[in-house]
């Protein structure tokens, strides 16, 4: 039952995405595309005057690709582009303006603008992605309420801020390298593909406090997240390499492949009081600081490996019924194996155990168990065979006698 209500949650998301922008897009038909304002091919454009002719299309049919020597850029009166705008390698692009334009069907792709500083899309609402690479003089996003994107990827900007960047749903947000960036506060409620964050300001502050459900989540040298309101990762989750000193996720039930939290230094408090499944392995290692780990109460299964390693006095799965494969817990600190031994002579963990504290350790493997077993096979087999070859011997045997008996009489004959 919880499967299946987190599975119409991530549904309805997806539906949802497609049809917000969609919605949008249908209204935006309504202006005609007028002859001369569709383009079979890709509109290549290197010169003010090309965009200026542009003027008289109220909406545009086809893909625009802007390049070449432009100082300044702009786009007048343009309500809707239906097909992608592209603005590749203008070196000398310092400003570019596109005020009146509500919605690109396609992507907005910037890349490679190295000295563009100024950029203006005031009334975009809805574009089916965002791809903006290599902006390293770009301070502001020029957005003002983009409520609907499907694709998001903002890579080595100068932004400080993602402001007028506001979508529901997403299949991808992607936001990394952005070294002046020091918080991302975003709207969204769903990522069907996958939420990464990775490398941008030192202490960049995430929270994403309306997300209820993501494909895939992971998240390189932040210092602190919130999403107080997630209940389902559908693929893998991971924090790496950040400051964060506390991971709380209250209402995250499962997780549908890996559970990685690795080389977290300040990292003090791990929570998931939720959590019930894992999908795939369970990682918890190099987070230097973090003595305890006990709120995972409700953990029951974990379909992959367990891997915990660190210098942490605590650590408890009361609820832990099963794990399919390897068992590992290290621990440099005063921390007892006793609980996991019990678990691992009941059968509960399927493949190698490893248990290694300060005050204890233990380990056994599910390798030797198998090869003893299949030993102890072998020599059954053996046996038999040996049994076989002996009532063989048996059967011949009076043949062998009748025949001398013959030859025998003859001789005398």
């Amino acid at each position: 039952m919880q499967f299946t209500s987190l599975l119409a949650l991530a549904g309805a998301a997806l539906a949802a995405t497609t049809s917000s922008l969609n919605a949008t897009l249908t209204s935006t038909t309504s202006v005609a595309v007028a002859s001369g304002c569709s383009f079979s091919k890709t509109l290549t454009v290197t010169a003010q005057a090309q965009l200026d002719a542009l003027a008289s299309c109220e909406a545009i049919k086809g893909d625009i690709y802007i390049t070449g020597d432009l100082g300044t850029g702009s786009i007048a009166n343009v309500k809707a582009i239906y097909g992608d705008l592209s603005i590749f390698n203008a070196t000398l692009l310092a400003s570019f303006a596109a005020d009146s334009i509500g919605a690109i069907s396609g992507e907005l792709s910037l890349e490679s603008l190295t000295i563009l500083s100024q950029l203006s899309f005031g009334s975009l609402t809805s574009v089916g992605a965002i791809n903006w690479v290599t902006l390293p003089a770009l301070v502001d996003t020029g957005l003002n309420q983009v409520t609907d994107c499907n694709s998001i990827y903002i890579s080595d900007t100068q932004l400080s801020s993602l402001e007028g960047l506001n979508p529901t749903n997403v299949e991808t947000y992607n936001i990394n390298n952005n070294l002046n960036l020091a918080s991302i506060d975003s709207e969204i409620e769903t990522v069907s593909n996958a939420l990464s964050i990775s490398h941008n300001g030192d202490n960049t502050e995430v929270a994403f406090d309306g997300l209820q459900w993501a494909n895939n989540l992971t998240f390189y040298s932040v210092s602190s997240i919130s999403m107080p309101n997630l209940q389902a990762i559908n693929q893998s989750a991971g924090v790496f390499e950040s400051s964060v000193e506390s991971l709380k996720f209250p209402l995250v039930q499962s997780v549908g492949a890996d559970l990685t939290i690795e080389n977290n230094k300040d990292l003090t408090d791990l929570e998931f009081a939720n959590l019930t499944s894992v999908g795939g392995g369970f990682v918890v290692v190099n987070n230097t600081d973090l003595k305890s780990i006990g709120s995972l109460s409700n953990l029951k299964s974990v379909t992959g490996a367990v891997d915990v390693e660190g210098d942490f006095d605590n650590f408890t799965l009361p609820a832990l019924k099963t794990v399919r494969g390897a068992f590992t817990v290290v621990s440099t600190g005063d921390f007892d194996c006793s609980d996991f031994e019990k678990l691992s002579k009941q059968g509960s963990i399927q493949g190698d155990f490893e248990c290694k504290a300060g005050s204890s350790s233990s380990s056994s493997s599910s390798t030797k168990t198998s090869s003893s077993s299949s030993t102890g096979s072998s020599s059954s087999s053996s046996s038999s065979s040996s049994s076989k070859g002996a009532a063989a011997e048996l059967e011949i045997r009076p043949v062998s006698i009748l025949g001398t008996f013959v030859a025998l009489m003859f001789a005398l004959f």
